[in-house]
């Protein structure tokens, strides 16, 4: 739910903003490599190789991978991208790949 709000947010926001020269878009990144799944208890590589084998690419994104993809939403060539939802997530959405898959393989091993 708290996905859809900040998708339908950075709508109305592109949408009163856009009048203003102001650009809206947000980054919906999926599971990216950080410090945060060591906080989970079970070893970040073995969830990120799980994830891995369910991707369309075969990874687990990296934080520059979100990176890049704010810096081209804030660059020049991307001026008439306004109240767009960038997925950074390996085909995660589109191969409908659910969280549960990853912890599944994580914890068959």
């Amino acid at each position: 739910m708290a996905r859809t709000a900040g998708d339908m947010f950075t709508r109305c926001m592109a949408v009163e903003l856009g009048g203003k020269g102001i650009r809206v878009n947000s980054v919906n990144p999926s599971v990216i490599e950080t410090d945060f799944l060591k906080s989970t208890g079970v070893d970040p590589k073995v969830i990120a190789k799980g994830m891995a084998n369910k991707l369309p690419v075969g990874r687990c994104g990296v934080v520059e991978d979100v990176a890049q993809a704010v810096l081209f939403l804030s660059a020049p060539e991307s001026s008439f991208i306004t109240g767009t939802h960038m997925l950074v997530d390996g085909g995660h959405i589109a191969a409908g790949v659910g969280y549960n898959t990853a912890k599944a393989s994580a914890n068959s091993k």
